[in-house]
């Protein structure tokens, strides 16, 4: 089975002291039906749904680093990281991540 990750942090603080790694509760038999869902974009401000919704399910707190397909059985994964058209956040200039999640 595959399922999505996310790698999130707390807005406005460390996020190598603050990121958590949550599993969404949803599980997909092929990484196609993965990444179709983890892809999605229905919005006018060209979000990903998924991630959207994990951001306003959690009050703004937290914002994404990494998200991910995966499966534990086989290892597989495929990695999206955002992009940061206005620039990247104060808290996040200087962090490299390693993509572990």
């Amino acid at each position: 089975m595959f399922k999505i990750l996310i790698l999130a942090y707390l807005i406005g603080q460390d996020s190598a002291d603050t990121q958590k790694t949550f599993i969404l509760d949803n599980n997909f038999k092929t990484m196609e039906e993965c990444k179709q869902e983890l892809l999605l974009k229905t919005r006018d401000n060209n979000t990903y749904d998924v991630l959207y919704d994990f951001i306003v399910s959690n009050d703004f707190k937290y914002d994404w680093l990494v998200a991910a397909c995966t499966n534990d059985d086989t290892g597989e994964k495929f990695i999206i990281e955002p992009s940061y058209p206005k620039g990247k956040p104060e808290e996040l200039k200087g962090i490299i991540l390693d993509k572990k999640i």
